[in-house]
């Protein structure tokens, strides 16, 4: 079966494959999926590659500072493309202004360029964030949907009030101030960062939440892939955690995803490493199972944010998800996507008690 699930991971795409007409499964083109790794409601599978496109670099490695509220520059100073992850933000320690971008972006080798798309994410502290390498991190899960909407608009409060509500909806007080939940919740999202660890030749990982998949994350090589993953697995994915662990309340169920350890023939320490495997794969065929059904879902492709000579931006919209690539014509370098609201409400509504009298 896992088998099965490579073949239509790395399937060929079509030969008059043109224009944006693109599926799930290929922006995972070229991917095999790894071992699941599970800690409480969240699991990741890991993507992996032997196909490596190291053209591009983080802005771990750039220069970053704003010009002015909304403004973020970056500077370049490698010889290889700057890749901006879709929502990159930065939260310093000196007293500034902390921004995110509300997109990707790609800046050219040895050169630098300013952003005025880019959004405050602390309305309760002023300054400008001084040039220099800053420690990135990405956007919660949960403002990622909102902030693509707005990403042409050049507003630096655009998110404020969506920030506000993310920050009520999580026990904090209701201000445009990202800092707020960060710090309130610092222990528990270091602690994602440590117990989820990247695998040899990862290049992506599928995300699920509660069982369900609430994120497809796909970078250019292994180094890039280990550059961001921090910023995605801490702010992004396990601020949704968090969110969700409030909303379930103390017995938090286990999602179905997660198979019980069978120990009723368990007497040895032999007895006991086979049960531990058989709920593995047991694990994994179910985790893979929710991944099969997305590979052939249709996704559209909007007209480029942004190009850089043959790499282009791309919003992506389909059914379920919504995000950005990166693409070098067929060649996707970098995909980022996330259940949208519809998804999610949707959800709610299959899961309602039926109509009984």
């Amino acid at each position: 079966m896992l088998k099965k699930i490579k073949n239509m991971f790395n399937k060929s795409a079509p030969d008059d494959q043109q224009g944006d007409a693109l599926t799930i499964g290929d922006l995972l083109h070229g991917t095999q999926p790894g071992s699941m790794q599970s800690v409480g409601l969240m699991q990741v599978i890991p993507l992996t590659s032997t196909l490596e496109d190291d053209r591009f670099i983080s802005p771990m490695e750039a220069n970053v500072w704003t010009e002015g509220y909304g403004q973020l520059s970056f500077e370049n100073p490698s010889s290889q493309t700057l890749l901006i992850p879709t929502h990159t933000g930065f939260i310093v320690k000196q007293k500034a202004q902390d921004h995110a971008m509300a997109h990707a972006g790609l800046i050219g080798p040895k050169k630098q360029k300013l952003y005025k798309t880019a959004m405050c994410v602390q309305a309760t502290q002023g300054g400008m964030i001084s040039k220099g390498p800053h420690k990135m991190m990405i956007l919660p899960h949960s403002l990622r949907e909102k902030a693509l909407h707005v990403r042409k608009e050049t507003n630096y409060d655009k998110l404020w009030q969506d920030i506000s509500q993310f920050n009520d909806k999580n026990g904090q007080q209701e201000v445009g101030d990202l800092v707020l939940f960060t710090n309130a919740f610092k222990e528990q999202l270091d602690q994602f960062v440590a117990e989820f660890e990247c695998v040899p030749d990862q290049v992506g990982a599928i995300i699920l939440l509660a069982g369900q998949v609430v994120g497809i994350e796909r970078a250019p090589s292994v180094q890039y892939w280990r550059s961001i993953w921090s910023a995605l697995i801490r702010e992004c994915y396990g601020s949704k955690a968090i969110e969700l662990t409030r909303e379930l309340g103390k017995d938090v169920p286990l999602p179905e995803t997660r198979v019980p350890l069978q120990t009723e023939q368990v007497h040895t320490l032999d007895d006991l490493a086979q049960a531990l495997k058989a709920a593995q794969r047991a694990e994994d065929e179910i985790a893979k199972e929710r991944v099969r059904e997305l590979l052939d879902i249709p996704v559209d492709a909007e007209q480029e944010d942004e190009t850089l000579g043959e790499l282009h931006v791309q919003t992506i919209k389909s059914e379920l998800f919504v995000g950005q690539l990166v693409r070098d014509k067929e060649r996707i370098c970098y995909a980022s996507l996330i259940n949208s609201e519809d998804l999610a409400k949707r959800r709610k509504w299959q899961k309602a008690n039926a109509f009984s009298i």
